[in-house]
């Protein structure tokens, strides 16, 4: 009788500790690269002025950025180890900051990472002992070399990169990274994205909306989410989420039960707007929790400018500051 009662007990509390929810976190950190030179990326401004004087044709190389202070930074900034490291904690101390925890969600996407070393230097250093035991990081398209990383407490499945195309030729840009990931047993797709640039025509964000749209409807699993920097605006024409079909917008239904959020994820020539999105797929069976979804606006990322507080970029010199993003993130049902 003792035996029965002791493992009663125990299910009882092995229930009480299963998990009803998780979580789901998405940040632009802004130039994110590590010290070293890649090959075939035009990365000449984020290395060491040691690595520098090896590259041959650096100078040149510099002078073929679009703005005197672009040539200058290309030239005399000294992306060295110690400003890395301080980078890698920055951006650890937005990510514990998810919740009151400190823990960090469970599964982060992050945009502007130049490789696969920068994420295992934030999961190994800044983000220590947190669980995030899974990394992905698929080179893209992009010259600069920036690409989307995934990170993830939960085993990810499988995982594939998507190049964009228009009128049949590859854009020179990320694409849309893909994970399957095991989330106590459902399948969870996420689709981490990093669009085209307000530099670049509103076709292109059109490809990559009708890209997404495609490969979503592809797709069976338990929950279906496509988040990231999607560069776009209210004023583009033709309109660039009109062509994302299938999705729920993460933001817009959060605001009818939660009318506290910033107003937007991206500060530019005096006004908000939200280049960050998080969007559920309708075939989803998880439901999402839309009152738990956040614009991470912490009083340590801000500054002020002018009659606004704004996001605190990371400065090369004094080795602080963040990004030009707030992050986002929302919790799911299990």
């Amino acid at each position: 009788m003792k035996t029965l009662i002791a493992l009663l007990a125990l299910s009882f509390t092995l229930a009480a500790q299963a998990k009803t929810s998780f979580s789901v976190m998405n940040y632009n950190a802004e130039n994110f690269f590590d010290t070293k030179h890649d090959a075939g990326t035009e990365d000449y401004t984020y290395i060491s002025l040691q690595e520098k004087r090896k590259i041959p044709g650096h100078t040149e190389l510099c002078q073929q950025q679009r703005s005197n202070f672009a040539i200058k930074e290309c030239l005399n900034l000294d992306w060295n180890e110690a400003r890395f490291m301080k980078k890698v904690e920055n951006v650890s101390r937005v990510v514990r900051s998810y919740d009151n925890t400190g823990a960090g969600p469970d599964i982060l996407i992050l945009q502007e990472v130049e490789n696969l070393n920068v994420l295992n230097a934030l999961a190994a250093k800044g983000l220590r002992n947190l669980g995030y035991t899974y990394q992905v990081l698929i080179e893209g398209d992009d010259a600069r070399g920036i690409d989307v990383g995934i990170m993830s407490k939960y085993p990810v499945i499988r995982a594939q990169h998507h190049s964009i195309f228009v009128n049949g030729q590859k854009l020179d840009t990320r694409g849309i990274t893909e994970v399957a990931i095991n989330v106590e047993g459902r399948t969870v797709i996420v689709f981490g994205n990093h669009w085209p640039s307000q530099s670049n025509p509103a076709e292109d964000r059109i490809a990559a909306a009708q890209l997404l749209t495609n490969l979503a409807a592809s797709r069976n699993a338990d929950l279906i989410i496509a988040t990231g920097d999607f560069n776009t605006v209210e004023t583009d024409r033709p309109y660039p989420f009109n062509y994302l079909n299938g999705f729920i917008n993460a933001e817009t239904e959060a605001r009818k039960v939660n009318r506290n959020l910033n107003p937007g994820t991206h500060f530019y020539k005096g006004s908000w707007t939200s280049l960050d999105r998080m969007w559920i797929h309708q075939s989803s069976r998880l439901a999402p929790n839309f009152g738990t979804f956040q614009i991470m606006v912490r009083d340590f990322l801000m500054k002020r400018e002018g009659q606004a507080m704004v996001p605190m970029r990371f400065n090369h010199e004094s080795a602080t500051g963040f990004s030009d993003h707030l992050g986002i993130g929302m919790d799911f049902k299990l």
